[in-house]
Order: structure tokens, then sequence, then C-alpha cells
């Protein structure tokens, strides 16, 4: 969920009015792809209302904390649910490799080997 949220908020936020068309209907193309299970992907369930409630108590605590000792930047909601959903991933299969595909250092951590 939030993958496709902030993919979709980056794109409308960079190049000019006609890249920004054009990227965002392949990125549509995709994201349907994966819905339809026609790529090599699959997105996660979305998250409920509770679920959502549970990551919410936690935001401040994460928000207030450093994400890591060289970075003035606490943890996103968008990125505390990526964190959220990656942990339910991993329970969900622990026989699998799982981690997050994401440029961002931080998030690169997460990554469970199949045991």
């Amino acid at each position: 969920m939030a993958t496709i949220l902030e993919t979709g908020n980056h794109i409308a936020q960079n190049g000019d009015g006609t890249v920004r068309k054009k990227i965002a209907i392949r990125f549509v193309e995709q994201v349907k792809a994966a819905f339809n299970g026609e790529a090599p992907w699959r997105p996660t369930a979305f998250p409920n209302t509770a679920e959502i409630l549970l990551w919410i108590d936690e935001f401040p605590d994460q928000a207030g904390k450093n994400k890591a000792p060289d970075k003035q930047e606490g943890t996103s909601f968008g990125d505390l649910s990526i964190i959220e959903e990656f942990r339910k991933s991993c329970k969900l299969f622990p026989l699998s490799e799982v981690f997050i595909w994401s440029l961002d250092r931080d998030l690169q951590n997460y990554h469970q080997m199949p045991t």
C-alpha cells in the first residue's frame, strides 16, 4: 500500500506535466497487472482499520527517533506501514525470502532469508 502511494506521490512531483502523465500511465498499467496476477510480483493485502489503529499508536515513537545515527529523520508513517507489512509477510511466509525493495538504506536492512 505505502509503496503504491509513495510511488504515485513521487511521479506527481517530478518532471513536467507530459513526462508525469506518461510515467503515471505506465505506473497504472503495472499496478493493475500486479493486482490482476499478470506481473512477476504481487501486492500484499491492504491493511484493515484494526491494523492501522495498531500502527498509528507506534507512530509517535517512531517519528521521534532518528532512523540512523547519521540521519536527522524519523520513520514516516508510510515507512512504518511498509515495515509492518514486512513483519506480517515474514510470519505468513517463514520459508520464503522476504525483503523490502527500496533505495532507502534504512529499509534495505529488512531482509528475511529462508530457514
